[in-house]
């Protein structure tokens, strides 16, 4: 795997360990577009009673699975149980690496005028939501 453009982890909470599919389609959309390449995936949830269940791409959803192909191994179990300490019962992280694959074409533009990227920066929406109400 060629990574070639910024990669993100986002961490995603789900209380009472609701899923109805809707984050889902929306990342198969986003990688159909090539907006994005989903490298990793893990589900990590405490069941009502306490219990701990981490789960892979491949084992939560063939939907998903398929999404994140093999994954890029940049999710352990370790990180699955390091969340898992935090949890509040009846809730669910899921863990998502992607790579913004659209900035990938931008960098090979500014290689190809003989440009280098210096640095790529990433600022939160709520910071910015903060700057404009100051």
């Amino acid at each position: 795997m060629a990574v070639k453009a910024p990669v993100d982890l986002v961490l995603v909470e789900f209380s009472g360990n609701r899923f109805d599919g809707r984050v889902l389609t929306e990342l198969e959309r986003l990688s159909a577009d090539g907006t994005i390449e989903v490298l990793d995936a893990l589900l990590v949830s405490r069941g009502a009673d306490g219990s701990i269940a981490w789960l892979e791409a491949s084992t939560v959803d063939d939907r998903l699975a398929s999404l994140v192909g093999e994954p890029a191994g940049f999710l352990s179990a370790e990180d699955a149980e390091a969340l898992a300490e935090e949890l509040q019962p009846d809730t669910a992280i899921g863990m998502l690496v992607f790579q913004h694959s659209w900035a990938a074409t931008l960098a090979d533009a500014v290689q190809g005028v003989g440009g280098r990227l210096l640095d790529w920066e990433r600022v939160p929406a709520a910071a910015v939501a903060e700057l404009a109400e100051n």
